[in-house]
């Protein structure tokens, strides 16, 4: 997320319609007066963080910042300033970031797309259609590290997004001090339009200090764009005719995968197969507000490893896409309720049913704005056994504010052959009612129908959420038929209805002390019932004491019950069966989770408690420890003792990661896991150099073991392995 990893304490939601005393937000606020201008220059800057050109001692500056924590609405307690330029190349933004105890500044981070929570750091948000509804994000730490995102909504950011922009930093005595240049290429503007909305936000993290120019309300926030600020003098700006192109070239040697025996000398330098691919992507504007992106040949080789987890539920898990032409741009495909009935997940396309990447020859994507619309299409074409056509259309017309009804469809299916087909409406109400706080309303009705010509079934949800700083009330309604099975998509569990909520209060003290919020869930559920009735499982809890520090620590104690009736057995873990049942049981859990500023960062997660007809204590830990600037490492453990009445088992997780940056470009990653339900340990290293922005060259080792062999295998070579290189080159035409 791009703010607090909290989903929705601190959410900022967003309207125009009265609801009781509500506040409206008239469309004439579009086009209101600058807050603020940016000053012109036919002059380019030199990006070192120095600020030697005369044009910043003419701009005009932003210093009115205010503390949204830790005390609401007081002046930031370390000066700061920005100044903006608009330059023939793009955006220039300056900032100084003062301190009177600068040699306190936490700049850990140094590897592109770390979320930099543990550092000091500045954050930007433009809007540039200053619709209030679209935008980019855009974050540096003192040692020029960069992050950014795309806005989705008030809660929520796609942080798959990567822009071209550079930055340049200084720290010295007085504080630290960042150039940010941003191309006019990267950013989405109207032709002939003069404003943009804007943010700024800088983080402390030794105070836990979090200050803005705009939006400074605990119930607004950083991406409440209804209380962005206007920035002028933007007219003139040049036309989006450019065209990106990212060829790319990659080499690849891979062991042949194959059923393992340890035999003496078959080592790693064991003969490999070699193979060599080159692909394309181009990006071009439709119009100045709609973009198109198509793909060649793709190569994801640079994607993040899935995790391994070990499931202890009869129900499938969700695993997120990592793939960049997936994921840019991919909020605008939402449909449903993430991670339970999504009508599109792009992990059907391209992947097999293990995971094993099937051929994507050409994948086009087009997504932008259309007057008062929001317009997306993804259309993708595999080869090899899929050999199969799949699309998604989806339109989202402007309501009300921020709000929105939409509609998606979907299609997959085989040349000659009947396609399956899903499609279905939905709605996003978000309102301020009285005193400023938020309300959301928001449901879908959705239907499928397979390329067989089978049973049509529907999807239908309702949610009403009350996300606010002192208070977070939601219910949920689902009603998933049996034969909803959307292609493209992912569902959990068919044929139920589901009820879920969550009745949580977040008091502050009411004297400044170490305790800067209590956290009470008076009432957390989620039950299912089969649409022919009874109960199908169900989970209830309950926080009787949760706390966040002033430092960032947190601690909470959680007590919870759950049933499970499962129609037939099913194996949680080699040799452990559950036999068809009901069952109910109750456990107690504690967790701690201390302050990402932290050099050695712990977290604490330990349960104990009955478990199906026997019982299981869990603990699970992470240690990450940092050494600024330029390394990272987190171990995670996790161990789950279970006794039943037919077996017992433990289930042990290891996950060792570690990062190490050279500098703002280039940097290196080695992530390590093994399970003892698949039994399987995995390597994934990975060096990115970032030769310019935007050009990057990976180097990507992948392999993976089989364990719980009867003999050791100390230098038998991995079942399954490869090695890549490849070379992205960026320009615009």
């Amino acid at each position: 997320m791009l703010l607090s990893p909290s989903k929705r304490r601190r959410c900022a939601t967003v309207s125009a319609l009265a609801l009781g005393v509500a506040v409206a937000m008239p469309a004439a606020s579009l086009h209101a007066q600058p807050d603020f201008r940016v000053y012109r220059t036919t002059r380019s800057i030199t990006l070192d963080g120095r600020f030697t050109e005369p044009d910043w001692a003419r701009a005009d500056s932003i210093t009115d910042f205010r503390q949204r924590d830790p005390q609401e609405g007081a002046p930031g307690t370390e000066r700061t300033v920005v100044r903006v330029l608009a330059t023939p190349t793009g955006m220039a933004i300056g900032w100084w970031c003062y301190d009177t105890d600068a040699a306190r500044i936490v700049r850990s981070q140094l590897r592109r797309d770390a979320e930099l929570r543990s550092d000091d750091y500045v954050s930007l948000a433009i809007d540039g259609l200053h619709d209030k509804r679209s935008g980019f994000y855009f974050r540096a730490n003192a040692n020029g590290a960069l992050w950014d995102g795309e806005h989705v909504d008030a809660e929520t950011g796609n942080e798959s997004w990567d822009g071209v922009w550079d930055v340049r930093t200084q720290v010295t005595d007085e504080g630290f001090f960042i150039e940010m240049l941003i191309p006019w290429a990267t950013l989405r503007y109207a032709e002939g339009d003069s404003l943009m909305g804007m943010n700024f936000r800088r983080f402390m993290p030794r105070k836990n200090e979090e200050v803005l120019w705009r939006a400074w309300k605990r119930t607004e926030g950083f991406r409440f764009l209804e209380r962005e600020g206007i920035v002028g003098a933007l007219d003139g700006l040049p036309r989006r005719t450019r065209i990106e192109a990212r060829p790319y070239v990659s080499g690849e040697s891979r062991l042949p995968e194959r059923t393992f025996f340890a035999v003496r000398g078959d080592s790693v330098l064991a003969r490999s197969v070699s193979d060599a691919n080159i692909g394309l992507d181009i990006k071009a504007p439709i119009t100045n507000t709609i973009t198109a992106d198509v793909t060649f040949n793709p190569d994801f080789a640079q994607a993040e490893v899935d995790r391994q987890i070990v499931n202890l539920t009869r129900f499938p898990l969700f695993f997120p896409e990592q793939r960049a032409f997936f994921t840019e741009g991919s909020a605008v495909f939402d449909f449903g309720r993430p991670q339970q009935a999504q009508m599109f997940y792009s992990r059907r396309i391209g992947l097999g049913a293990n995971g094993t990447p099937v051929t994507i020859p050409f994948g086009v994507r087009m997504q932008g704005r259309a007057g008062d619309r929001q317009v997306g299409f993804l259309a993708a074409r595999t080869s090899g056994d899929e050999n199969t056509t799949n699309a998604v259309l989806r339109v989202k017309q402007d309501l009300l504010g921020r709000g929105y009804v939409g509609a998606m469809g979907t299609f997959a299916g085989q040349t000659g052959q009947p396609a399956a087909t899903t499609g279905g409406v939905d709605f996003s109400l978000p309102y301020v009612v009285q005193g400023g706080q938020n309300l959301v309303v928001q449901g879908n009705a959705a239907w499928s129908r397979d390329s067989a010509g089978g049973a049509v079934g529907g999807h239908y949800r309702l949610v009403v959420d009350y996300p606010n700083d002192n208070a977070d009330i939601v219910v949920r309604y689902d009603r998933i038929d049996a034969a909803y099975d959307p292609a493209l998509g992912f569902v959990q569990q068919r044929g139920i209805h589901r009820l879920g909520g969550n009745t949580q209060l977040t008091p502050r003290p009411a004297r400044r002390s170490a305790i800067r919020r209590y956290e009470f869930n008076l009432l957390g559920y989620d039950l299912v019932w089969g649409l022919g009735g009874g109960l199908d499982n169900a989970s209830f809890s309950l926080k009787p004491l949760g706390l966040q520090f002033q430092t960032g620590d947190r601690f909470e104690i959680n007590v919870r019950r759950r049933f499970d009736a499962p129609d037939r057995a099913f194996s949680l873990f080699p040799g452990a069966v559950v036999d068809a049942g009901q069952y109910w049981w109750s456990r107690g859990e504690m967790q701690f989770n201390s302050a990402e500023a932290r050099a050695v960062r712990v977290s604490l997660n330990a349960s104990t408690g009955a478990f199906y007809d026997g019982r299981s204590t869990e603990v699970s830990g992470s240690i990450r420890l940092r050494r600024s600037p330029h390394m990272l490492a987190t171990v995670d453990l996790s161990r789950s003792a279970v006794s039943l009445a037919a077996a017992r088992f433990t289930a042990n997780t290891v996950r060792v990661r570690s990062d190490y940056a050279f500098n703002p470009r280039l940097n290196a990653t080695l992530f390590v896991q093994w399970d003892n339900q698949s039994n399987r340990a995995s390597t994934n290293a990975r060096v990115r150099w970032t030769v310019k922005p935007g050009s990057d060259l990976f180097v990507v080792w992948n392999s993976s073991w089989p364990t719980g062999l009867d003999r050791p295998i100390p230098w038998a070579r991995p079942s399954r392995g490869g090695l890549v290189a490849k070379y992205v080159y960026f320009f615009r035409q």
